[in-house]
């Protein structure tokens, strides 16, 4: 039994999730804060790659639920002899369903013979996910229009602004609605669509742009374009941001962890207050729940101060 339990926008820590949920818990990709932890008492385990971690060192979510698939997951994560698991996310993205859809299958990734589909289209999600979606791949390619048609359902409700208010039953929805992609796809079936990789510039920095994301794929051709780092900014329902901080490595001099501390200092956000902003060394964003209340024009001359400190 693979169970589903979404619950939109909750950020738990590691000690949290140990008292709070149910033995057998399996919480993927910032559910907990902090990077993967595994408690075999109970079990429960913490799939991440966001806080306290290297970014470029950490494989995605879905890769390391691969990884743990093959080394015996579900002969810890059994009971009666039927692998039992309850999976908690508070967000949807390609690599939770992607992780989802490994776990559900789980019989077929550990036996011998897997497809190689099926480890093509995690290499480069593994690759996307951890770069953020910036990983430089010809966006025309063939396995870019196939990928950008297995995660259409999800790509559909980030882009219509549905994932500001999405409840549980809508995220299972659209999980479900990739997963059966996923499986044509598996099967030899995938269908091809092509990226949506628009994209506006608001502000050129010496060493940054501010964007604004209009299609799906926007990150891949920003960096095919040899833009580096940037922030993308998006205006919430309630008049309020979400920000997007990425670079496309710890090369490239942008420093994410000092612009969240110096967010949260000016918005008067404590260090320990889960809803914050904070991130990877390489990609982070705004407090999930409360949004920012900087302007696009207040935070260009905060970054840009900062970054000439």
């Amino acid at each position: 039994m693979i169970e589903l339990r979404p619950e939109a926008k909750i950020v738990k820590t590691w000690e949290q999730f140990c008292n709070e949920n149910p033995p057998y818990s399996i919480a993927l990709d910032g559910y907990v804060t902090g990077p993967t932890m595994y408690d075999d008492n109970s079990p429960k385990l913490n799939f991440n790659h966001h806080e306290g971690i290297d970014r470029i060192a950490t494989r995605s979510v879905s890769a390391q639920a691969y990884l743990f698939i093959k080394l015996g997951l579900f002969e810890r994560f059994r009971e009666n002899r039927k692998e039992k698991a309850y999976l908690y996310f508070n967000d949807i993205d390609q690599d939770v369903c992607l992780a989802v859809w490994l776990m559900r299958k789980n019989e077929m990734i550990f036996a011998p013979g897997e497809p190689n589909s099926i480890r093509e289209l995690l290499d480069i999600e593994d690759k996307l996910d951890t770069t953020a979606g910036t990983y430089p791949i010809n966006p025309e390619s063939l396995i870019m229009k196939e990928i950008a048609w297995v995660f259409e359902p999800y790509t559909n409700v980030r882009y219509s602004g549905g994932l500001e208010k999405i409840t549980s039953d809508k995220m299972i929805e659209v999980v479900n609605k990739v997963s059966d992609r996923i499986e044509d796809y598996y099967c030899g079936k995938a269908k091809e669509l092509k990226p949506d990789t628009r994209y506006e510039i608001f502000h050129y920095g010496d060493t940054w742009k501010m964007i604004k994301e209009i299609g799906a794929h926007a990150r891949t051709k920003l960096f095919w374009d040899g833009i580096k780092a940037f922030v993308s900014f998006k205006e919430r329902s309630d008049g309020s941001y979400n920000y997007i901080f990425g670079r496309i490595s710890p090369l490239i001099s942008f420093d994410n962890k000092s612009i969240y501390d110096e967010l949260n200092k000016i918005e008067g956000i404590a260090k320990d207050d889960l809803d914050s902003y904070g991130g990877s060394d390489i990609i982070g964003s705004s407090p999930r729940k409360r949004g920012s209340k900087i302007t696009p024009k207040e935070m260009i001359d905060i970054i840009n101060k900062l970054l000439k400190q």
